[in-house]
């Protein structure tokens, strides 16, 4: 916006043609050094023009012409860059359907296809699960991820369950322990999401509509490689084998077991601390920390009434919890 000073200036100039600025300074009451920033304001804007270049005197220009004098050149520099955007635009839609048939022939010719590049791996994941009509089953083992990731997969979730597509995950029961993991979990089982956990979690797998898989290849635990499997003997391998983890999986969201109602994860701690392994070597065979092992082993020991582990592992084989 102009300032004060420079829009005084501009009426006074509109009602004085051929004025100088020592007329405006006696004019308005304005300094000259006030009176020159008006009028840099005012011709950088090209509401003035000066008479001539040995001439100190001026002449208001109405805005419809400043204006056309601004903006020209930006709209002519805005139609070329429209035209390059509609060029790219006319480009890519010609390769459109040389992908299409370039991915049919792959569908057609590998049954397996390794993909090494983890960005790509992303891509791959982001474009089938865009494409879900029916069913994504998941199995993410590990840990849970941080906030930021889940906030940005919980609204692509959420908009998948409102297009009809159900999803079901399971994850390693050390998750339910991981507060970013659960809030994700509660936000997107509102919306129907279903996830079940279970102590062992070998193989990150994902399937969609039983038409595509993409399994982690995990040839080293530094391996990122993904396998894309379109054969449908395999794909319905891999879906009968999540549905049987299924079957065994328990509900994420649970409150604390009773005593006839131990999660999967406090009975495989139960089992290795009736075997005589040690916390740390406990958390490291369920997959959890030394911590979330202790809380579990000190819940089970006042559960059970037991003063010592080895009397822990007796009394829950007389309960029947292993």
């Amino acid at each position: 916006m102009l300032s004060h000073a420079s829009l005084d200036v501009y009426r006074f100039a509109v009602s004085r043609p051929g004025w100088t600025a020592e007329e405006a300074s006696e004019a308005l009451g304005y300094t000259s050094r006030v009176i020159d920033a008006a009028i840099a304001e005012l011709t950088s804007r090209c509401l003035l023009l000066k008479q001539a270049a040995d001439c100190p005197s001026y002449t208001a220009v109405s805005p419809e012409v400043a204006l056309a004098e601004l903006v020209d050149p930006d709209e002519r520099a805005l139609l070329e860059l429209r035209g390059r955007i509609n060029a790219r635009r006319r480009e890519m839609a010609a390769l459109t359907p040389a992908y299409a048939e370039a991915r049919k022939r792959l569908a057609a010719d590998s049954s397996v296809e390794v993909v090494e590049d983890q960005e790509k791996v992303q891509r791959v994941l982001i474009e089938y699960g865009r494409s879900a009509t029916d069913r994504v089953l998941i199995a993410r083992p590990g840990q849970g991820a941080n906030a930021d990731i889940h906030e940005d997969s919980v609204q692509k979730d959420l908009d998948l369950l409102r297009s009809g597509v159900r999803r079901q995950t399971l994850y390693h029961s050390s998750t339910r322990d991981h507060v970013p993991t659960r809030k994700a979990v509660e936000t997107i089982t509102e919306a129907g999401g279903q996830f079940r956990t279970l102590p062992y979690m070998p193989l990150r797998t994902l399937i969609f509509d039983e038409k595509v898989a993409v399994v982690a290849r995990q040839l080293h635990p530094g391996d990122m490689a993904g396998l894309v499997v379109r054969d449908p003997n395999l794909i319905r391998i891999f879906s009968l084998l999540f549905e049987f983890a299924w079957g065994l999986a328990e509900p994420f969201l649970t409150e604390s077991p009773g005593r006839e109602e131990l999660t999967s994860t406090q009975r495989s701690v139960l089992t290795a601390l009736a075997a005589g392994h040690s916390d740390e070597a406990i958390a490291r065979r369920v997959g959890i920390s030394v911590r979330t092992c202790r809380r579990h082993i000190a819940w089970m020991l006042e559960e059970l009434g037991a003063e010592s582990r080895f009397q822990a592992g007796i009394k829950a084989h007389k309960a029947g919890w292993i």
